[in-house]
């Protein structure tokens, strides 16, 4: 049955009396589904009303001159029978006094009794005089039981009505469910469909068609991107302690996990200097952990339109809870919640709210979602976002010393089709003391460019040369470089 949890939690609150459920949710046709369960479990009718149609009982004609929103309050204000009244995104109207008047005339008549007005829409807009009366309810979406029986409807259907041939064994079916975590029903259908009918059969084929067009549907939908990160933690040189730190923890996102007594971790924050390799330390993580990685989009967050940042925020971390385990990489997250713009009224209060909502949920949350962070600048971050208990730990990524070096060469010389034994990686180490690991990078780089345009083979000197040439971040940021040192010696874990 569709939507166990919401039928038996929506349940609950008709049955403690609440007059007003505000049921915020995009899926307006599944949560008719699951009101009108409920309604079947109480033994009492259910209602809807839209402005299109009026006001109606389930499985009945339009009740006349109904389609006014003052007009169905006062159809369910004389009714005397208990019920539940659906009234589908009757948040436009609540701004009107007459409507809020109603509404709380409604709420004192509805007391002790089991009689609810269920209000869905994916807005929550509740006037404060109504704050006190409304239950909140965010329908989360669709778990894998419930997609698990879109996709027998859906693949039953397709071979039906274009002769495709079912050629997925049983136990990849659910990979294919999974693949679908994170979308709504109707856009699980609809994906579902495009994936099978753009290769005209349903095998396991259809599941990467599957993620790519997921993938690329949330990007436009939201803030989050999926991510398919090819490289492990192996291919990061150095980081020891991080690592170590990581490894204890492979694992502990799992439901035997949980069996074993433990708390899933919530996340950490990396910080250091730009290019260090925090990016890809957070990225490799996912790898490792054989997780799905969202990179949450932080200069999409903010929107002009009024609601839309808070809407983004909490779809997204909806997304992220629906598809774990899985791996939130937020990265420069000083951009996301500025220090400063916590303190100016400059946007209404839009940014205290949204970072509100983000330290709530990091707080609170059940899922096995674990958040990486990065930062480049620790001290634009809000005090609140780093006292423990948001992050399990901070760590802090310094310049790479002389072996990290070493590895890093030989990393970037190995992935140019160069050989590293053929070069003398200690002595372009030791030239490049203050680099960091994308400046090494970028010095390789720019060498292999000047060997080609030379027509002659990679070497020492040249590498040699282009580091010469580079003046690294730690000496034209020196004393930043300083200052954040000096801050992580006494308030994060040296990652190496």
């Amino acid at each position: 049955m569709p939507g166990q949890d919401a039928r038996k939690e929506i349940g609950l609150l008709v049955n403690s009396d609440y007059p007003l459920i505000y049921l915020e949710t995009w899926e307006e046709s599944r949560a008719t589904e699951i009101l009108g369960l409920v309604a079947e479990d109480l033994n009492i009718p259910f209602y809807t009303w839209a402005v299109t149609v009026g006001f109606a009982r389930a499985g009945g004609e339009p009740i006349y001159n109904t389609q006014e929103p003052a007009q169905a309050l006062a159809t369910i204000s004389g009714l005397a029978s208990d019920g539940l009244f659906l009234l589908k995104d009757f948040h436009k109207y609540v701004d009107q006094d007459v409507i809020v008047r109603k509404l709380r005339d409604l709420t004192q008549q509805f007391r002790r009794a089991r009689r609810s007005i269920v209000i869905s829409s994916p807005v929550v807009t509740i006037p404060i005089e109504l704050e006190k009366d409304v239950a909140r309810y965010s329908l989360g979406l669709p778990d894998e039981v419930a997609l698990n029986q879109l996709v027998v409807v859906t693949i039953r259907d397709l071979m039906e009505k274009y002769r495709i041939f079912n050629q997925l064994t049983r136990d990849r079916m659910p990979d294919l469910v999974r693949s679908l975590q994170g979308l709504t029903l109707d856009e699980a259908r609809r994906i579902l469909t495009q994936a099978v009918l753009e290769g005209n059969r349903f095998d396991p084929s259809t599941i990467d068609r599957i993620h790519e067009a997921k993938s690329q549907f949330i990007k436009d939908q939201g803030v989050l991107e999926f991510l398919k990160m090819e490289l492990g933690l192996g291919a990061v040189a150095g980081l020891a302690r991080l690592k170590a730190w990581l490894e204890k923890r492979r694992g502990a996102l799992t439901a035997e996990a949980v069996r074993f007594g433990l708390e899933p971790p919530k996340g950490i924050l990396i910080m250091g200097m730009p290019g260090c390799g925090k990016s890809f330390c957070a990225k490799a993580v996912a790898r490792e952990w054989s997780m799905q990685l969202l990179r949450f989009d932080t200069s999409s967050l903010y929107e002009k339109y009024v609601g839309e940042s808070e809407k983004n925020l909490r779809k997204s971390l909806q997304v992220a809870e629906a598809v774990a385990p899985s791996v939130l990489w937020i990265d420069e997250i000083e951009k996301m919640f500025p220090r400063a713009g916590l303190t100016s009224d400059a946007d209404g209060g839009l940014s205290v709210r949204i970072f509100g909502t983000f330290l709530n949920w990091m707080q609170e949350k059940k899922a096995p979602v674990f958040v990486v962070a990065t930062s480049n600048d620790i001290s634009a971050l809000p005090p609140e976002l780093l006292r423990k208990g948001r992050f399990d730990e901070i760590f802090f990524v310094d310049l790479p010393h002389l072996e990290e070096r070493k590895n890093i060469f030989a990393i970037h010389l190995s992935r140019r089709k160069q050989d590293p034994v053929k070069f003398d990686l200690g002595k372009l180490a030791a030239a490049a003391e203050g680099f960091t690991g994308a400046e090494i990078e970028q010095a390789v780089t720019s060498s292999l460019y000047s060997a080609f345009a030379q027509k002659a083979p990679l070497s020492t000197e040249m590498v040699l040369k282009e580091i010469q040439s580079t003046y690294p971040l730690s000496v034209t940021m020196k004393e930043k470089v300083e200052a954040l040192r000096a801050w992580a010696q006494q308030r994060a874990v040296p990652a190496d």
